[in-house]
């Protein structure tokens, strides 16, 4: 029981990554053409964005969204991931759809070293439009509680690194969960991203 006690937290953490992986590889089974069913309600929120504007989930209805958590100093999966948001940004900006009914927002779960300049200097390597990409932050603890509501499991080690799980998220415009998707599969595409975001349009 001690050891059980001691270790709740990484038991979770595992417990969790092991019901996401296995909606993962089922959803991946399913293929192309699916309805996206709703899977649950996205938890509310409200927080800071890099310009100092306040979001939250329930303002933001109306539009279809994109959530993904992320660190800016993520030394492998985060980069790429956020690559591909850019890609699905600039579709949606050839389509006439970014901002008017799609928004992307991206929340770090670490503060205290992703103040605005240093998520500003990630966010426009890959030309982030902010008006309608929206770089959200607040306090560490409770942004990694809402990350485990959203699915996606965060743990911190003891020499303060973090590790996490790859998810994207879409959020339809009532805000409900319609997909998660495994941002480390190869085979996702930002055309499939959009794709399934106009489907709820």
């Amino acid at each position: 029981m001690a050891f059980v006690r001691k270790h709740a937290f990484k038991i979770a953490l595992f417990a969790l990554c092991l019901a996401m992986a296995a909606y993962l590889l089922i959803s991946n089974l399913k293929g192309e053409g699916e309805k996206l069913e709703v899977l649950q309600k996205a938890p509310d929120f409200e927080l800071t964005s890099i310009d100092g504007e306040q979001v939250s989930l329930q303002n933001t209805n109306g539009k279809v969204r994109i959530v993904y958590f992320y660190f800016a100093s993520c030394p492998d999966v985060c980069p790429p991931t956020t690559f591909m948001l850019s890609q699905v940004q600039d579709q949606l900006k050839e389509k006439n759809l970014f901002g008017e009914k799609a928004l992307l927002i991206s929340i770090t779960f670490d503060p205290e070293r992703d103040t605005p300049e240093a998520i500003r200097n990630f966010a426009d390597k890959v030309h982030a439009d902010y008006t309608s990409w929206k770089f959200l932050r607040g306090e560490e603890e409770p942004t990694i509680a809402l990350a485990k509501e959203f699915g996606v499991g965060v743990f911190k080690d003891e020499k303060g690194q973090f590790s996490h799980f790859n998810v994207i998220t879409l959020v339809d415009k009532e805000g409900q969960i319609r997909k998660w998707y495994n941002g480390n599969d190869e085979n996702l595409t930002p055309e499939q991203i959009v794709k399934d975001m106009e489907s709820l349009m």
